[in-house]
């Protein structure tokens, strides 16, 4: 019989719950991803199925069971973990991450039940256009930044980030798509978890984790930046083990720095700070989102900084110079005048020459003024009206003009860091400030702060209601619920919770109903009593015909020299507590047939039984299914193993080792080991422990010997 497909997808049309299964959206190592069908709201989902394909093998009532006993605890412990984080990735609300609906259990498995996102993959947005030009890009990586930095903050990383994962939608806006990945991230090296590997964007650590090497903020980082670098030059980074190869060898890193491919189109700041995220040391890394964003986009803090300042200074120089050139013609008129002619009209002359060379430094220090105080951060009570009386002097300025926009830009640019951050208080305070300069905008910016803070309160209400289903609080669920519909709120979240409510509901009717069967077996057991005392008597009856019947067994099994049945039957006799002179006798004779046993094994018997082991790793290593048949006892519980080994690898190399000849009873046995397996493309496969040794034995009968026990 050949075993089940492992990865076999559930069937177009079969329903889990209230959802129908479409088709496969996309298979990965941790399970499978369907489009599939809500049932009660008729739109569109994406559910996650939790499937470790080596772990697990699907039967034909599509349930997942696990392949052997030592993959069912790793099994389970990774099932728990899927639960777990899929129960808190729900409470997540951000428009640029997938929503996490709901999670289930069906199939001995679990399902994670997302919202499915329409758009072009960012994969194939950057093929179609050739690459994208920098303020998308970095519009589109710090939208995803925002929802990401949730994630974070929440102890959870992605570790599945990349181009094919990453959506951008029919409105522009992107949305990071599968979180099947997700796990808590751990600040220590050392822990057991599943490995999760997606080539050019996956960094060292999460190949394997270990001392120095935890996974955390700063392995998503590294994704980001391997997609960044995927935008900006159309190529998948060499991978995490190519660059360590390079690095045991002393080699140069094989990884091209992005500001060198990027050269000439994308800023040096933007190519420096996916170059940050690249670094192959974790510690070299930004360690966390918030200090990456501002190598991306630095805010009000970073261009305080003394590397901005020598930029400003040498602004204004270049523009005191302008505007001395400008103002050099009347000095060169002053000299070329009629000089002596007329000497009051000459005195008029140099003194308004004096007049302007006046006004020229008081204009060059207002200029100077005004770059002080932004620099200093000081831009609304100083730096801005500073700038205005700058144009009033010179309507044209164009620094004047670039610096009040950089103003505005950086008040936008907090202000919407304070939204991320939830923080509308802050948030609230700064639009204040931005309304007195630019109130079309500030009001476009707090309604958006009013939007998002009225979200936050529609999701402590959606959190509330969640607390109530779980507290058992069914009533009070469904009155909120039923006022939250009323209230407009989300009404697909609202359906799901209320579907959630219904089901605690039927399953404690069913607790009460089988609490009532319970108590009609237990008045049915108590009916039962009486008959059972009846029965009572013949059963002494009948323990008086089992004592002569093992008697009888015992004796037979002793004249045909089986030992072992021969101990079996006088002990169940024994065990009647009946002693008479048969019992006697036999034990006697008995204790003289198994001194006999005693005698070991002679070399001729154990080279017969290591030919037999020698045998079946001849069958095993040729996939000779009839051989290996022949070999062994039948109902072996590793052939079924071997089977889907057989299926799934050209080559299985095999080996056996530690023969032993055991005396009581007399057999020898030992191990047989699997070394290695070959896959169809020719890789080389090594197996785990759970599966790589099986045991072997095979007893001396009386006139013969035993096949192989598998």
């Amino acid at each position: 019989m050949n075993a089940p497909d492992t990865h076999q997808a559930l069937t177009e049309g079969q329903t889990i719950q209230w959802y129908r299964v479409d088709r496969v959206l996309g298979r990965g190592g941790f399970g499978i991803t369907y489009l599939a069908t809500d049932n009660n709201l008729d739109h569109r989902v994406a559910i996650k199925e939790y499937l470790p394909a080596s772990l697990v093998q699907r039967r034909a009532d599509k349930s997942l069971w696990p392949v052997s006993e030592a993959s069912e605890l790793q099994y389970q412990e990774g099932l728990k973990r899927f639960l777990t984080e899929a129960r808190t990735l729900v409470k997540f609300r951000h428009p640029n991450i997938v929503r996490v609906m709901a999670v289930f259990e069906a199939n001995n498995t679990a399902y994670l039940v997302m919202e499915y996102e329409e758009g072009e993959r960012f994969k194939e947005s950057v093929t179609a256009s050739g690459g994208i030009d920098e303020p998308r890009l970095k519009n589109l990586i710090l939208s995803v930044i925002d929802g990401l930095d949730q994630v974070h903050q929440h102890g959870f990383i992605h570790r599945d980030i990349k181009p094919v994962n990453l959506i951008i939608r029919n409105d522009g806006s992107p949305v990071l798509l599968d979180f099947g990945a997700t796990r808590v991230a751990d600040g220590e090296g050392g822990g057991k978890h599943t490995s999760f590997v997606s080539v050019g964007y996956t960094p060292l650590e999460q190949y394997q984790e270990g001392e120095n090497l935890s996974v955390g903020p700063w392995t998503d980082i590294y994704s980001l930046g391997a997609t960044l670098y995927y935008a900006i030059s159309g190529e998948t980074p060499v991978s995490a083990v190519g660059r360590l190869a390079a690095l045991v060898k002393k080699s140069p890193d094989p990884l091209v720095a992005a500001t060198e491919i990027g050269h000439g189109r994308y800023s040096e700041e933007f190519l420096e700070a996916i170059d940050w995220a690249l670094q192959f040391k974790i510690a070299d890394r930004p360690q966390n989102l918030a200090e990456w964003r501002q190598a991306i986009q630095p805010s009000l803090a970073v261009r305080r900084t003394q590397a901005v300042r020598p930029k400003a200074a040498a602004a204004r120089k270049l523009m005191a110079k302008d505007r001395a050139t400008q103002q050099s013609p009347a000095l060169r008129y002053l000299f070329a005048g009629v000089g002596i002619v007329l000497l009051g009209v000459a005195s008029v002359i140099g003194y308004g020459y004096l007049e302007n060379q006046s006004n020229q430094q008081e204009f060059t220090q207002l200029v100077e003024n005004a770059d002080s105080a932004f620099d200093e951060g000081n831009y609304l009570q100083s730096a801005r009206p500073l700038y205005l009386r700058v144009l009033e002097a010179e309507p044209e300025n164009s620094h004047a003009k670039q610096q009040l926009q950089r103003i505005n830009a950086l008040l936008e640019s907090d202000i919407r860091a304070q939204l991320a951050k939830a923080d509308y208080t802050a948030a609230e305070k700064l639009t204040s400030q931005y309304a007195e300069v630019e109130p079309q905008r500030a009001a476009s910016l707090d309604a958006e702060r009013q939007k998002l803070q009225q979200d936050s309160r529609d999701e402590a209400r959606f959190v509330k209601v969640e607390q109530q289903i779980d507290a058992g609080e069914h009533n009070s669920a469904l009155q909120a619920l039923a006022q939250m519909e009323q209230d407009g709120l989300d009404q697909s979240r609202t359906a799901i919770l209320e579907s959630r409510v219904r089901a605690k509901i039927r399953q404690q009717q069913q607790r009460q109903k089988q609490l009532e069967q319970e108590r009609l077996q237990r008045e049915q057991s108590r009916m039962d009593t009486a008959r059972r005392v009846e029965e009572a008597n013949e059963r002494q009856r009948q323990r008086r015909r089992d004592y002569q019947q093992y008697i009888s067994s015992a004796r037979w099994a002793l004249q045909n020299d089986n030992i072992p049945s021969a101990r079996k039957w006088l002990d169940s006799a024994r065990s009647m507590q009946i002693s008479d002179a048969a019992l006697s006798e036999l034990e006697t004779r008995l204790q003289a047939a198994e001194e006999a046993e005693e005698k070991p094994l002679t070399s001729y018997e154990i080279s017969y039984a290591s030919g037999q082991f020698n045998a079946l790793k001849r069958a095993v290593e040729s996939k000779n299914r009839a051989a290996i048949n022949e070999l062994i006892t039948p109902g072996s519980n590793k052939v079924r193993l071997f089977e889907t080994l057989f299926d799934r690898y050209t080559q299985i190399t095999v080996r056996v080792v530690d023969v032993e000849p055991q005396l009581n009873p007399k057999r020898v046995t030992a191990v047989l080991r699997i070394d290695k397996m070959a896959l169809p493309n020719g890789d080389v496969v090594y197996p785990s422990a759970s599966y790589r040794d099986s045991e072997l034995a095979i007893e001396r009968q009386r006139y013969s010997w035993s096949a192989i026990n598998w």
